[in-house]
């Protein structure tokens, strides 16, 4: 079947003869490729997993993907060319055809069609896998929200590097995002004294303990460049964040024992770290619709040339918009991460396909914004999701980017 519709992907109204999109062929690999990752069955997202589902919801999916409310915010590919960005974005071509679909009545079309069934993405096999001793079911605050803490070890007799890091989400219906923490060698974790797997936490960790991955849902596995590698010591132990949220009218019946998974190495060439660069102690005024927070940080002579592979940004709820980038003394900005449209419920890490080096002379400069429009009282800067932050989990090794 033939008909006559208008291409506006490239802003121009010509008129032109062409098939109509059908379900199988055009929508699903758009599906596939940019909101697999939240809608699948068990997830916290409408589950797009059956051909039904979507044809139900072809009209919704419109209006959201043309409003740009969905895919939700996440850093702008403008800004960097990022690792996996097509998995966060939806192109104006696939906006398009997913409008034309809805209009054309939402026809299924010749299921021999189809691609090849979506998996996630992963890096398994993996070198180890770390998960609590057994499960636990949430205990949701007034607010919805439960922290709870699990003591992993690595099994490693020797210090070795981390190349890789994956996620283990085992009831992502409930998990709302994980942190993973190092522990440093003479760290004592609590014992629980409600007699349930882990411990109770606070949503920003404990001092002393040391950011190394974090994830929320639609986050990407972690795969360093080759020949770099995060180091651990002998017998290394972390700490698994879990923050679970009340999602939905039974979620506090479920039960989740998620994880993290690694790839090791016996070596690298480079040892990398995740170095934090963010702002602290601030204040929000009370009905102040545009706060800004800014860290202004002149690289210095004594740190030398390093090579940044990629960032994890973080703010709370009343987070707007999230710049990260480098100032050149004579030369043009380097972006690193922006958002103008920030989202705490989607959080994620991106990973530089060309890393970046700062050098002494360069200027990191890191500014949040945000929102406390229509709220008499003051914000503090905290871990609470009330409260807020300003960070850039930043990863990166000392010297040149290797070749």
């Amino acid at each position: 079947m033939r008909a006559l519709h208008l291409l506006l992907a490239c802003g121009t109204e010509t008129p032109e003869t062409t098939e109509l999109p059908t379900y199988w062929k055009d929508v699903r690999p758009v599906l596939d490729q940019s909101c697999a990752r939240c809608h699948t069955d068990g997830g916290q997202a409408t589950s797009f997993d059956s051909a039904e589902a979507v044809v139900a919801l072809a009209g919704a999916i419109k209006e959201s993907t043309a409003s740009r409310r969905m895919p939700p915010p996440a850093p702008d590919p403008a800004c960097a060319d990022y690792v996996g960005a097509d998995a966060l974005f939806l192109s104006d071509a696939s906006r398009a055809t997913l409008a034309a679909w809805a209009d054309a009545g939402a026809p299924l079309g010749d299921a021999a069609d189809a691609p090849a069934p979506w998996t996630p993405v992963t890096l398994a096999p993996f070198d180890v896998v770390m998960q609590g001793d057994a499960p636990y079911q949430p205990r949701f605050a007034e607010d919805g929200n439960d922290y709870r803490c699990f003591e992993l070890e690595v099994g490693n007799e020797a210090r070795t590097w981390v190349e890789g890091f994956e996620p283990l989400v085992d009831n992502d219906g409930i998990v709302h995002h994980i942190v993973l923490w190092a522990l440093p060698d003479d760290a004592v974790t609590p014992v629980s004294d409600d007699g349930m797997p882990g411990f109770a936490c606070d949503g920003f960790g404990e001092g002393g303990w040391d950011f190394f991955a974090g994830w929320a849902p639609g986050g990407q596995p972690v795969r360093l460049p080759a020949g770099v590698g995060m180091p651990i010591p002998a017998r290394a132990r972390f700490v698994l964040q879990m923050h679970y949220f009340d999602a939905w009218p039974g979620a506090d019946q479920e039960w989740d024992q998620s994880g993290y998974a690694m790839l090791l190495a016996d070596s690298v060439q480079r040892e990398a770290y995740a170095y934090p660069l963010g702002v602290e102690g601030f204040r929000i005024r009370p009905n102040d619709p545009a706060h800004e927070e800014a860290m202004v940080f002149p690289w210095p002579d004594r740190y030398g040339t390093f090579t940044i592979l990629g960032t994890f940004p973080h703010m709370h709820l009343r987070g707007t918009s999230f710049d990260l980038r480098l100032r050149h003394a004579g030369a043009p900005d380097t972006c690193i991460a922006h958002l103008d449209d920030w989202d705490f419920h989607n959080q994620q890490s991106v990973l530089l396909r060309t890393p970046v080096t700062v050098a002494p002379g360069d200027i990191v400069d890191l500014r949040c914004v945000y929102d406390n429009g229509g709220n008499d009282a003051w914000v503090e800067w905290g871990e609470r999701t009330d409260q807020e932050m300003c960070y850039a989990f930043t990863y990166l090794y000392e010297g040149d980017p290797l070749p």
